[in-house]
């Protein structure tokens, strides 16, 4: 059982949103490659969206070639650490690069480093995931001084970058104009962002795709395939992460005890089990008496910029 959960968490689900944006990261790519044309991306979602998915699927298409007299990296990909300032940016960036002293020197000397180094590996993207934490910390001013880093940066690498984050990554471009204006792509990583009776379709296509990977079936009873389909928007608040979390806790629960199908009142237990523990009844997206909105509201498991487990307050999903 072990073993077949493992292989269901790896697994990449390549639904709309996720699709569009790597489509979109890949064009930019493909452009720089064929004309020497840079364009840059900003990819926002809330934590469980897929953010840092999207980062590993590139890296594994575009895997690091070991050359006999250096390695060459086509994608650079670097998830910020917390407390996002300038130094420990640029040297997480240089231990990417296999830098041996990466917090050597002067934030002058790591940059022309870091330049020098991304022309030797030949790194033709740069993916910066968890970029909200270069927001995180200070104030406008601290904001305005990381962003003109990064500009600077950017102007010297010549090369297509993607920004990944929490949408209050938006904020750290508002306070630079030039920043801003080298990213005026964007896309939300997040499912229902089309028409509004698309938002269930994507969610049971999501959520089937997912149950194929199980050996147990998926049945939408006592409620018709579509109205699961809104049920499960609600319950994930379209985040992949949570329908795996959702499938994941039912599958070794109906394992556990031999239960023939995964079905909404297996689905209702997981819910207050593992996403929100005071989701009963109408707060409950898989009970018959749910009032169908999102659950983002003030202690509830998707309140703008939290992680909830089991009703208490904890670390953003990864």
């Amino acid at each position: 059982m072990a073993a077949q959960l493992q292989r269901f968490d790896e697994d990449y689900i390549p639904f709309p949103p996720f699709v569009a944006a790597l489509d979109a990261i890949e064009s930019h790519l493909t452009l720089f490659r064929e004309s020497g044309l840079v364009q840059n991306l900003l990819v926002l979602g809330e934590s469980g969206t897929g953010k840092s998915s999207l980062c590993r699927w590139l890296t594994n298409k575009y895997p690091k070639v070991i050359a006999t007299d250096r390695d060459i990296l086509p994608v650079l990909f670097v998830s910020i650490p917390p407390g996002g300032t300038v130094p420990n940016l640029a040297e997480s960036i240089l231990a990417a690069l296999g830098d041996p002293d990466p917090s050597q020197g002067k934030n002058s000397v790591k940059t022309a480093r870091i330049v020098k180094l991304c022309a030797q590996c030949k790194v033709e993207l740069l993916l910066l995931d968890e970029a909200q934490h270069l927001h995180d910390r200070g104030q406008a001013g601290t904001h305005y001084y990381v962003a003109d880093w990064l500009k600077s940066l950017l102007d010297a690498l010549q090369i297509p970058a993607v920004f990944l984050g929490l949408p209050r990554l938006e904020t750290l471009l508002q306070v630079n104009e030039q920043l801003r204006r080298r990213f005026t792509q964007r896309l939300h990583l997040s499912l229902g962002q089309g028409e509004a009776a698309d938002i269930h379709h994507e969610s049971l296509q999501l959520f089937v795709s997912l149950g194929a990977c199980l050996s147990i079936p998926l049945t939408p009873a006592p409620f018709s395939w579509d109205e699961l389909g809104m049920r499960i928007f609600f319950a994930s608040d379209g985040r992949v992460a949570y329908v795996k979390k959702l499938l994941a806790g039912a599958y070794r629960q109906a394992l556990e005890n031999q239960l023939p199908v995964i079905d909404p009142p297996l689905l209702a237990q997981i819910f207050r089990r593992d996403v929100w523990v005071q989701g009963v009844g109408a707060l409950n997206p898989f009970e018959q008496d749910f009032e169908f909105r999102r659950l983002d509201r003030g202690f509830e498991p998707f309140e703008r910029g939290t992680h909830y487990t089991s009703g208490k307050r904890g670390r953003e999903a990864p």
